[in-house]
């Protein structure tokens, strides 16, 4: 046994003699590879991995809790009682149109979006959150709608209930037309009603649905419209694009090769506020010279043109249709209302998105302590 303690330190030591040689001869300057889980936790910290964290607790809540699932359930049951209703009432238009002899009544119909209304997406952001990149990819995105498989709770009995009475179903989706083969063949493998293009409507590119659910009014008696997001609903509570701010810096302020003062006449102020105006996308260089991706946010003036007070006084106006015509289910994940924080949100860069949610936070007034 000693021996073999012997051998095991010898050649310990040797080991460590020979580790020391190899370091000695590493250049002082040289860069040293860091350890997988130290170049993991390195990542970790970049802006675009801290702003997908940001997501963790509201996919954690959707996967996890209860009350989602029953945020979910009680969407769905109001949209049954007023499908009941609805079906109730049109029997008695119908026994009133036979003795009347009145023309024909138009088809009853419910109006539904897809994503994180009938089929949740917090698997598809669990892999965002692991593969931030994985955003910018097309094929990813193609292939998750065909591999979905998990519908809101609810959803399922609803679509079934509804088609069982006689109601038309049209799904109205943010998506865009190359989605549209992918979706269909979803809705076949998921067993859902009308899985057609008839009843598919696509995104025509304008960010809004107000065509398509203008389209389907003047053909159907429509019970109720669900979705995710006030832009579900036949509202006008559509995504607008708002101006960025950047901050002015003290000095000359240059257009090409020429300078202009910034104390110069309100001729030249108006001048430069169109060229800001109509400045070219990120990249390009603006009249400080430099590049715009670059340039400091001017958060608060950002803010003050934020459109969601805007949105928020459309949804007010229509308070008493929520949980009967309008029927919002839970999604803490995504929405337009981010989107409205600021002109080409999504296409700003991680840290400037960071910036913004954070800014956009409201603080509780602070009041001064009373004295004893």
């Amino acid at each position: 046994m000693n021996c073999i303690r012997r051998l095991l330190l010898t050649s310990g030591t040797s080991l460590l003699l020979v580790a020391g040689i190899c370091l000695a001869t590493v250049p002082a300057n040289a860069a040293v590879t860091p350890a997988a889980p130290l170049q993991e936790e390195m990542q970790y910290l970049t802006a675009s991995q801290l702003a997908e964290e940001e997501h963790l607790m509201a996919v954690l809540w959707i996967q996890r809790s209860a009350e989602y699932r029953a945020l979910s359930y009680q969407a769905y049951n109001l949209a049954t009682m007023e499908v009941d209703k609805a079906i109730e009432q049109r029997r008695k238009e119908e026994k009133k149109k036979l003795s009347e002899q009145k023309r024909s009544l138009r088809p009853l119909a419910v109006v539904l979006d897809i994503d994180d209304t009938i089929v949740s997406n917090a698997p598809m952001q669990v892999h965002y959150l692991e593969h931030p990149e994985a955003r910018a990819n097309f094929n990813a995105w193609e292939q998750w709608i065909l591999q979905q498989n998990e519908l809101i709770p609810g959803a399922g009995d609803f679509l079934k209930h509804a088609d069982k009475h006689g109601v038309q179903i049209f799904y109205v989706t943010a998506r865009g037309p190359q989605d549209k083969e992918a979706t269909i063949r979803f809705l076949q493998k998921a067993g859902l009603p009308f899985p057609d293009a008839t009843h598919l409507l696509m995104n025509d590119r304008s960010g809004s649905k107000m065509k398509n659910f203008a389209r389907l009014a003047r053909r159907y008696d429509i019970i109720c419209y669900l979705g995710d997001n006030a832009g579900d609903f036949p509202i006008g509570a559509v995504r607008e694009d708002n101006e960025i701010s950047y901050k002015k810096e003290a000095g000359e302020i240059k257009s090409g090769s020429e300078t202009t003062k910034s104390s110069d006449t309100e001729a030249k102020h108006k001048f430069i506020r169109e060229k800001n105006e109509t400045a070219a996308e990120p990249g390009t260089e603006l009249q400080t010279g430099k590049d715009k991706t670059k340039m400091m946010l001017d958060i608060a003036a950002m803010l003050k043109h934020d459109k969601n007070a805007k949105r928020n006084r459309i949804v007010d106006g229509y308070k008493r249709d929520f949980g009967t015509k309008f029927i919002l289910l839970p999604n803490p994940l995504y929405g337009d209302w981010e989107n409205n924080l600021a002109k080409n949100y999504r296409k700003l860069p991680s840290a400037q998105h960071i910036a913004l949610r954070k800014a956009a936070l409201k603080s509780p007034p602070v009041t001064a302590g009373k004295k004893t």
